[in-house]
């Protein structure tokens, strides 16, 4: 029986090779160092919860420094998404400044994503735009619980089965993160293989608003003809009571 909870620290789920290896990170050194200002401290998350904020990059040396704190271990997955030209790249932080990992193109269009597991403590993002771009971004950040898994990116045709989830009591959630470039329709199902588990499903797009979800009680959920939009979403397994092994089926066209 396989649970994929990911190492401490960081495990980059979704970590695609940046198509600018050459861009700026810059992070103000200081003694102590100082989160670039323009941004804001998020302060502390538990699992599911979610914060975004709304700013702009005005000038190739401008950047936005954003703090948060995790009370648990979690899965994170943090989005920017940028307007007016702005080609945006977003860096993660440890607690001492450390560099831990970066995006540039990840997401759809020039937008970044990363989506990793984190052991608690305190974090911070950098958010800038690659050479002279500027322009308005939103940059999101979802806290789930470990469990799930990153399908990466998904495009027309695609299908994914994974036959080794688990679900140990009512209050367990595994977390899946997917994200598409283009206008999709997705379908989700979710098959009970042992236990008495009775499974439910949540769909949420990266700005934490619940798309779609079925708690049918004693049947195997599903979500079909999910008409998705380019961006990154996150799949919620759950139980309404029970426990036991499921498998979880997508379809993407």
């Amino acid at each position: 029986m396989r649970k994929l909870i990911l190492p401490a620290l960081l495990l980059p789920l979704l970590f695609l090779a940046a198509c600018h290896p050459e861009r700026r990170k810059v992070v103000v050194e200081e003694n102590p160092p100082m989160v670039p200002p323009g941004g804001l401290d998020w302060g502390a998350f538990n699992h599911f919860e979610h914060d975004f904020a709304t700013r702009a990059i005005s000038s190739s040396s401008d950047q936005d420094g954003f703090e948060f704190y995790l009370n648990q271990s979690s899965l994170v997955i943090i989005t920017v998404t940028g307007s007016g030209g702005l080609d945006a790249y977003l860096d993660l932080y440890d607690s001492g400044f450390d560099f831990i990992v970066g995006d540039d193109d990840g997401g759809p269009g020039n937008d970044p994503v990363i989506v990793g597991s984190l052991s608690a403590g305190g974090y911070f993002v950098v958010v800038g735009g690659f050479g002279t771009s500027t322009g308005d971004y939103d940059v999101d950040i979802s806290v789930e619980p470990l469990g799930g898994a990153d399908f990466g990116v998904l495009q027309v045709n695609d299908s994914f089965i994974d036959n080794g989830g688990d679900i140990s009591d009512a209050f367990d959630v595994d977390s899946y993160v997917f994200t598409v470039y283009s206008n999709v329709i997705a379908d989700f199902y979710l098959t009970r293989v042992t236990g008495n588990y009775e499974g439910n499903l949540e769909l949420l797009n990266e700005y934490g608003q619940v798309i779609d979800s079925h708690f049918p009680g004693g049947t195997d959920p599903f979500l079909i003809n999910q008409a998705l939009t380019p961006g990154t979403y996150i799949l919620r397994v759950g139980a309404d009571s029970g426990s036991g092994d499921y498998s979880l089926q997508v379809d993407i066209s």
